[in-house]
């Protein structure tokens, strides 16, 4: 074994990369926080106040702690990415489009019903010049929309590897990783409702995702419906 492979064995342990992802997610987010206040401060600002009220600035802490890990690890190790459903291979992909279509047709049509708006989300008195705009606004949907769920169903695959789980729909590694990222988005955000209604719809997601084993199709439908996507979205539009 080369020195350069025994550097990335621990990296290959699913449990190891399963526990390191999730105690990341907090840490990476509480790093980022500490460096624009640290940033902002060495120019007498304060950098906590900036991030509520540029919150377009949130961005960073969203790739940070939910996408470059998994991202560094799956690069690093030379992970097979098919295994995260990243396949375009034409049956699987189809079968993921579609489920995912009916999701996005039925939670467009909840919302219409129950609010009179097939998607609700916040609007934000900021404007940001070009080309900062268009930065943002694709960095913010690339993060809170594909990347998100691949961070999900990244965790669900090496979760299930931990268990030793045969591939089944209904896996514990979908059950754990829907229960812990809901628990997460209640820390994070103090939202009950928001959490139960995140935790489902990607629990929905991930089903989709062990059924066709492909991931575009959720990728595509979680970035339709989150509203955290439209909101950044806005910085696209002059």
């Amino acid at each position: 074994m080369t020195p350069k492979k025994s550097k990335l064995e621990i990296f290959r342990n699913f449990k190891f990369r399963v526990i390191l992802t999730w105690a990341f997610f907090f840490f990476g987010a509480i790093l980022v926080i500490l460096l624009f206040i640290l940033i902002f401060g060495l120019i007498g600002q304060n950098g906590f106040i900036i991030l509520q009220e540029q919150r377009y600035f949130i961005v960073y802490i969203e790739i940070v702690s939910v996408g470059l890990l998994p991202v560094v690890i799956t690069i690093g190790c030379e992970d097979e990415i098919s295994n995260y459903g990243l396949t375009l291979e034409k049956s699987s992909l189809l079968k993921s489009l579609l489920l995912s279509s009916f999701l996005i047709a039925f939670l467009f049509s909840l919302g219409y019903f129950t609010t009179g708006r097939i998607i609700t989300y916040e609007t934000f008195d900021f404007q940001l010049d070009f080309p900062l705009n268009i930065y943002y606004g694709i960095l913010g949907i690339f993060a809170w929309g594909p990347l998100e769920v691949f961070f999900f169903l990244w965790l669900v695959y090496n979760t299930e590897k931990s268990f030793d789980e045969k591939q089944k729909i209904f896996s514990w590694g979908l059950i754990i990783t829907t229960i812990l990222f809901t628990l997460a988005h209640v820390i994070t955000t103090r939202d009950f409702y928001n959490a139960f209604y995140t935790g489902t719809i990607f629990f929905v997601l991930g089903m989709i995702y062990k059924y066709t084993k492909n991931s575009i199709g959720p990728m595509v439908a979680w970035t339709l419906i989150n509203g955290q996507v439209w909101f950044i979205a806005q910085l696209l539009i002059p």
